[in-house]
């Protein structure tokens, strides 16, 4: 996104401090967002939780439509921000205590990963520790670098 003004908006605005990093984290973030083998519908479910936890209104923001687009209705998505979502299904609701607990103690107890093995498998495992770790990593860089999510008539989107 790039607000009228030209500038970036959102976490590459802070990535410009430094080139070279920002470019390896331009392309772990297209990783994160077209390369997982996890459903759209829980990596968002995930990226809202993480926006939550950390209060990033920035992340928010971002991604509201696409949690949207990958069927979180928008009574999830407040359920999501208040800390009362309700997982359609039981191995959502594993996902759900994971990225919970993930975002929590930064672990998993012996039966979660248990209960996260059967229901989600290794690498789904691997790619919501990746996402919490990853979001978490943006939240801060948007809260030390004090970027908000722009009003609605000052952004455009660039496709």
């Amino acid at each position: 996104m790039v607000a009228e003004d030209g500038q970036l908006l959102g976490p590459p605005a802070a990535w410009m401090l430094s080139p070279p990093v920002g470019i390896g984290l331009e392309r772990a973030g297209f990783a994160l967002r077209f390369a997982l083998a996890l459903p759209d519908r829980w990596r968002e479910i995930v990226i809202l939780m993480v926006a939550a936890h950390e209060d990033s209104a920035f992340e928010r923001f971002a991604h509201r439509q696409g949690a949207r687009a990958a069927g979180v209705t928008d009574a999830e998505i407040g359920q999501i921000q208040a800390g009362t979502f309700t997982p359609a299904g039981a191995v959502e609701a594993v996902l759900v205590q994971a990225t919970t607990s993930l975002l929590r103690r930064a672990g998993l107890n012996a039966k979660e990963w248990s209960a996260a093995e059967s229901a989600l498998g290794h690498r789904a495992i691997f790619e919501v520790v990746t996402l919490v770790g990853w979001y978490r990593l943006m939240a801060l860089q948007l809260r030390v670098f004090r970027l908000e999510p722009p009003t609605a008539d000052a952004i455009h989107s660039e496709t």
